[in-house]
């Protein structure tokens, strides 16, 4: 028997189906592994439960662990944003709304790049629906106040940090090299030195300065000594180069805030280039080394040619090519030979009797050549280009399209309500008698009106800035792969680095090469370069013409300095050049190799060589030269 359903049961709408998803975000890694995530996971689901229609499917809960709020793109945000661009999500569900983002910036570029999937968020703690008009008038009041908050204490925070400075005392951050933080945990903290760390900086120093050594080699004599790194790990030649080249160590001095500092952690700048938070401080430090002694140290330096390592710095596969060891391979620079090479990290500073790193040195123009080679070749496949294309430019969140028009519609509210202000502020002057309280609260709210509306624009305008400056840089990326794959020109080595950057390149050596003295055989290169054969074997009916051709080129005779005559030291410069072998692998049948190797460079640098190979090879025959492989085999691989 059916169920009985009642006029009224049949008359009700029925609830909607309201497929929701999870947001969760902390700031640290130490509330993602505490409470933090969970407590919001737990809050998230008893929400969804209890309104009616409204489902969470298990794979709809993500996270973004240890991300600040000030951070737009965020993994957890992104799948998120996936799903919800294959019509899966219907609301986002989130503690609070400063999970979305603690700055203007974060917050509305999430906010607007759902809702233009059609997509609202809920607050759980907060009570605020997007989806209706006041939830987002809410909205826009909680923005307005969360993002003054966060300036009114990042600004208190700035003015303390550069009031602290100007007393002198130490603001924030680590301590220089060679320094400690005095007072730490007290309201004055400063710089003194550090007894234990400045036995290594004067060691240093005494290495560069009296000694007269590279920076490469102090490197090696501190990490023999086991002089380490504050962080006790084994200094390299870069981590030296920065601290001895520091002010504080130079000029006894650090600026605070530095506009032309580097790195990840540099002063923020404002549009005209200066500190964006601040005037520049400069803060006298106890001098660690003399005036004087700093410039024997600059001078020292820069004399060592220091300069020219940072002159080869274009190492597009450093970071990239992972050794057997484990480790990663960075650039180096050879100033003997003008030479760049890639090492593996696992071998440098001594630590490969730790590690049991062998891996060999990769000479960076072989190798670049090599992952260029399949870089091409790879580009040749359209469908591999596209997918690739599609998952390296990832566009800033939200539909550029939609944002234009969400900025002319705040252009023309922005407008409308400044009008009204201005309409309202005349139409109240002819009104004197009106009560000045009435008055002064109407044009209050106008004027609030006003403001909400320029913040609105002018996050608009950030946003649709930043859209379309990452538009640019998906236009450039499939301009520079179109190049590289069509080889119209030949990029250039950054434009090349940012092939392999944007492919997210990945290099595993697979085998061995043999260890080479480093210096390249100028005959083996010009035999290579020219395309000229290298002749077959002499035998003795060829050698007396060949030695009439040594007595017109050569004022002198040719002796052989050992057991063996010149021709079969001949035959063992050609059967190296045939077989691409090393010099001390030369077949004992062909004497010495050091004095056949002599007498080749010695005919070389003469210019006698190339008239015998063109005598040698106008009876017919030869072999291209063979040069051994400088790289192993390689696994190559992409972002694909």
């Amino acid at each position: 028997m059916p169920a009985h359903t009642s006029v009224d049961d049949r008359r009700r709408p029925p609830v909607p189906v309201v497929r929701a998803a999870l947001m969760l975000r902390v700031s640290t890694r130490a509330q993602a592994t505490a409470y933090g995530l969970d407590a919001q996971e737990e809050a998230g689901r008893a929400y969804v439960s209890n309104r009616p229609g409204w489902t969470l499917p298990p794979d709809l809960i993500f996270r973004d662990e240890g991300v600040p709020g000030t951070v737009v793109d965020r993994p957890g945000m992104r799948e998120l944003e996936e799903a919800a661009r294959r019509g899966r999500v219907d609301a986002i569900v989130v503690h609070n709304f400063d999970r979305i983002g603690r700055t203007g910036e974060a917050f509305w570029t999430w906010i607007w790049a759902m809702e233009d999937l059609g997509v609202v968020f809920v607050s759980v703690t907060q009570d605020i629906d997007t989806s209706t008009p006041l939830g987002r008038q809410q909205l826009q009041s909680h923005a307005m106040t969360a993002e003054a908050e966060w300036n009114l204490v990042r600004d208190r925070t700035q003015a303390g940090r550069r009031q602290k400075a100007l007393a002198g005392g130490w603001p924030c951050g680590p301590a220089p090299w060679g320094y400690a933080i005095e007072g730490r945990d007290r309201r004055r903290s400063v710089l003194v030195v550090d007894d234990g760390e400045v036995s290594v900086v004067l060691k240093a120093v005494s290495l560069i300065v009296d000694e007269g050594r590279s920076i490469s080699a102090a490197v090696g004599e501190l990490n023999h000594l086991g002089l380490l790194t504050r962080s006790g790990r084994p200094w390299t030649v870069a981590n030296l180069h920065r601290r001895l080249t520091s002010q504080s160590l130079l000029k006894g001095e650090v600026i605070f805030r530095n506009p032309v500092g580097t790195g990840t952690n540099r002063t923020k700048l404002a549009m005209a280039g200066l500190p964006l938070h601040g005037d520049s401080v400069t803060i006298p430090v106890p001098r660690i080394i003399s005036a004087e002694r700093a410039r024997a140290l600059s001078d020292a330096m820069e004399k060592n040619g220091h300069r020219a390592h940072a002159a080869a710095a274009v190492y597009p596969l450093s970071g990239r090519i992972v050794g057997r060891c484990g480790h990663h391979y960075v650039g180096a620079y050879r100033n003997s030979d003008d030479t760049r090479y890639y090492r593996c990290g696992g071998g440098n500073n001594g630590k490969g009797r730790r590690t049991g790193c062998r891996d060999p040195y990769l000479t960076a123009l072989d190798v670049e050549e090599s992952v260029r080679a399949e870089i091409v070749t790879f580009l040749a496949d359209s469908e591999h280009v596209e997918k690739s294309a599609a998952a390296l430019i990832k566009p800033f969140p939200g539909d550029i399209g939609k944002q234009r028009e969400r900025v002319a519609g705040f252009e023309s509210a922005l407008q409308e309500k400044e009008r009204a202000v201005a309409h309202a502020a005349a139409d109240l002057a002819r009104r004197p008698y009106l009560d000045p309280t009435v008055m002064e609260a109407a044009m209050r709210q106008l004027k609030e009106d006003v403001r909400t509306a320029s913040m609105l624009l002018t996050k608009g305008r950030e946003i649709l800035a930043r859209q379309m400056e990452r538009e640019a840089d998906a236009a450039r990326v499939m301009e520079l792969i179109a190049t590289a794959r069509a080889g119209t020109r030949e990029l250039s080595e950054t434009e090349w680095g940012d092939v392999v950057a944007l492919l997210n390149v990945r290099v595993r050596p697979l085998g061995e090469v043999r260890k080479r003295s480093g210096v390249k055989c100028k005959v083996t290169d010009w035999h290579d370069r020219t395309g000229i054969l290298v002749p077959d074997e002499v035998l003795v009916a060829r050698w007396p013409a060949v030695e009439a051709l040594m007595r017109s080129f050569f004022p002198r005779p040719q002796f052989a300095r050992g057991a063996v005559c010149i021709r079969t030291q001949l035959n063992g410069i050609l059967h190296r050049l045939r077989t691409g072998g090393l010099w001390d692998e030369l077949p004992e049948r062909y004497g010495s190799w050091q004095l056949v190797k002599d007498r080749q460079n010695t005919w070389f640098k003469k210019g006698f060589w190339p008239v015998l190979v063109g005598h040698l090879n106008s009876a017919g025959g030869g072999t291209r030269v063979r040069k051994e492989a400088q790289v192993p085999p390689l696994d190559i691989t992409w972002h694909s």
